[in-house]
Formats: structure tokens, sequence, C-alpha cells
């Protein structure tokens, strides 16, 4: 059987823009970006998540006190029978309503029907209260790229990105180039013929975002589909 070498994450998106790509300054920052919007707008209970982090929920809250860099996918609770149920997300004045023994809401005690939510300060709340969040809750997660390097990468394995969206994500990222060269282009008063081009390009790249976001099920609006308009 034949076999070949993988491209790396980085190559592929230079086969879509050119080499000259690595010349824009925050290249890796931008694509980064492109994979967090992607890690966005998949379904927090699609089974691309499969291969997503677990944890206890102590070491979560220890490591992630405040959930601004991770996506917080799904959130289970063991009861006292030992049945593990899925805790539902709910706007924290909901849950803050539950937890009032005053209140006609109040289920601090329903542990059939256990509910997660984010306090002002941003850090996870579980109700009603795991007696033990070292072995009685556990938090399903996705954790945003802030200074991971995808460039070198073949796979998104090795940071917990689902292998299904990994051409979406690598097609995004070579549109957000391509804005970031026009950009460029502009400020640098280039001939119309070049910012043509780039704008051919980045409506064919467009098209093949949408093409794949319907192939894996999901959202994407073409620029200019009338999407935008109030």
């Amino acid at each position: 059987m034949t076999t070949f070498t993988k491209k790396t994450i980085g190559e592929r998106i230079q086969d879509y823009v050119g080499d000259e790509v690595t010349l824009i300054e925050g290249y890796k920052d931008i694509t980064i970006a492109a994979f967090n919007h992607v890690a966005d707008i998949i379904p927090k209970d699609s089974e691309m998540w499969k291969q997503t982090g677990r944890v206890a929920m102590s070491v979560f809250l220890s490591t992630f006190p405040v959930v601004d860099k991770v996506r917080v996918l799904k959130v289970t609770r063991t009861d006292s029978a030992g049945i593990v149920r899925i805790c539902e997300e709910i706007p924290y004045n909901y849950l803050q309503r539950g937890a009032d023994t005053t209140s006609i809401y109040y289920n601090e005690r329903n542990y059939r029907s256990p509910v997660y939510s984010f306090d002002e300060n941003g850090a996870l709340v579980i109700k009603p209260t795991p007696l033990d969040t070292a072995t009685l809750a556990h938090v399903f997660y996705y954790a945003y790229l802030t200074n991971t390097d995808v460039w070198d990468e073949t796979d998104g394995s090795s940071f917990k990105f689902p292998q299904e969206a990994l051409q979406l994500a690598i097609l995004k990222a070579s549109c957000n180039l391509l804005y970031a060269k026009v950009s460029e282009a502009v400020q640098e008063e280039e001939d119309m013929e070049l910012l043509a081009l780039l704008q051919g390009q980045i409506t064919l790249i467009d098209k093949a975002i949408n093409d794949e976001a319907q192939r894996v099920g999901l959202p994407h609006h073409l620029v200019g589909d009338g999407n935008d308009t109030e």
C-alpha cells in the first residue's frame, strides 16, 4: 500500500493562500482565532466532541477558577444512588432562585435534575452542590487556543480539536489570513488588480467554507448573502 506524508496545518493553509502568508504579522494568532471560531459553532452535544477533555470538578475549578479560556461542553453529577446525571445549563439568576429557600422555585434537593451555571465572577456552579467535587462531579470542556502553535501540527489531537472539523478550521484560517492580506494591500496602496485577485480568492474560499460547514452539519453564511442585513 502506498503511504504518504501528511501535510501540516500550516502547509495546508499555504496551499490556499500562498507561502508568503507567513510574512503577515500575527499569522499564527489569526490561525488559532479561526480554530476557536469553529470550536464555538460546534454544538455542545455534537459527537465531534467525543475526545474532549474530562476532569473532576475539583480539578476544573482549581485550573479554571474563571471560565474565560474554556468552553464548557457538558457537566455531570453523580447522585447518592450512583446514577450519573447530565446537568442542564441555566441562567445564573434562575439558579439563584432555585437556591432560595423562601422562593417557590426552590429546588436545592432536586437531585434528579441537576443544573449548572456561571456566577458573577465567571466561576462554575452546580446545584445541588456535590458532596465531593473530586469524585461526584465532572466537567467536559474544550480549552480555547491562546498561545498554542498549531502551524506545525498535522491534526488536532494534541489540543483536543475535533478531527471532523479540522478542514473547516483550516479554510476559516485561510479566509482570515486573506482578509489580513487585503488590509495590508489597502494600507500599502497596492493596485486594484491585486485587490481584485484577493477578493476573488476570499469569495472562493468562503464558498468552500460554506460547503464544508454543510458537510459536517454546522452553521455558516456566505459573505454578502443577505444574512447581515436588518
